[in-house]
């Protein structure tokens, strides 16, 4: 099975599981909220990411969360795990509302040693994002979202860039 088929398979492991977690019967309501998402920047990396924390009224959640990419383009590159805040910003009080949001954090690649063709080892981050949130029947959520991670290099010997840009797209179900 190779690193793509191993990402989706545990990125659907963890939204069923996930799904049925939530204790209360509606994912805008306030107290502890999650999500779970599967990204995809474009055809440069894919991955999976979860956020977990508190939703304060039925439009305003933060939260921090972790993720992990691979590129599929091969083994040349290595892989990358992340750690953020998470805030987001529902617009509207209806079942189908536009989302805004923000996360910031910190990205590490793995494995950075043995890969050559890679010169982004450690960054800080900070993704501006808009999407939409649909509420499901079942209480939990779906969204799609748009976003734009801009990343700072830290300390990597192989990179003179000052800031690196990463178009995103996701896929994520709340509960």
């Amino acid at each position: 099975m190779n690193r793509i088929s191993k990402v989706l398979l545990a990125g659907v492991l963890i939204v069923t599981s996930c799904i049925g977690a939530s204790a209360q019967n509606d994912y805008r309501s306030k107290g502890y909220k999650g999500s779970v998402s599967i990204t995809d920047h474009y055809g440069v990396w894919l991955g999976a990411e979860t956020s977990h924390g508190y939703m304060f009224n039925r439009n305003i959640f933060l939260g921090a969360g972790i993720g992990g990419y691979i590129f599929p383009n091969g083994t040349e590159n290595p892989y990358f795990g992340e750690a953020f805040l998470d805030f987001h910003s529902y617009l509207r009080n209806k079942k189908g509302t536009p989302v805004v949001g923000l996360k910031t954090g910190f990205m590490h690649g793995f494995d950075f040693e043995k890969k050559d063709g890679m010169t982004l080892e450690n960054g800080l981050f900070v993704e501006p994002n808009v999407g939409w949130s649909w509420g499901l029947r079942s209480g939990q959520g779906f969204t799609i979202g748009l976003g734009g991670k801009v990343i700072a290099p830290l300390g990597d010997k192989r990179t003179d860039k000052k800031a690196l840009l990463m178009p995103k797209i996701s896929f994520g179900f709340e509960f």
